[in-house]
């Protein structure tokens, strides 16, 4: 199992629905598959357009692989998490 440390960008509005459960399925997510191994960096686009305009993220929820290379975008409240895992590259590409 590799060690590589997994950072994300999750880019919600507020605390709207799907935004609070992309927040507690990737939370879940990271901590029964990359537990001790991931940094997850929340980005509140209604308190911070600038950086949303800037990453061109113009749907929340929006995930952002940063690292490992290549990134990989994710939209959607993550709730379909072999769909998730798959796009990740955390799972092989059964999809």
């Amino acid at each position: 199992m590799s060690r590589t440390t997994h950072v994300f960008r999750l880019f919600v509005a507020g605390r709207e629905h799907n935004s609070a459960l992309a927040r507690t399925n990737l939370a879940q997510l990271c901590e029964k598959h990359l537990k001790g191994r991931h940094r997850i960096d929340i980005v509140d686009v209604l308190k911070n357009t600038a950086i949303a305009l800037e990453f061109r993220v113009l749907v929340t929820p929006t995930l952002m692989l940063v690292r490992p290379r290549p990134e990989v975008t994710v939209l959607g409240n993550l709730n379909d998490t072999r769909e998730v895992l798959a796009a990740l590259r955390l799972i092989g590409g059964e999809r």
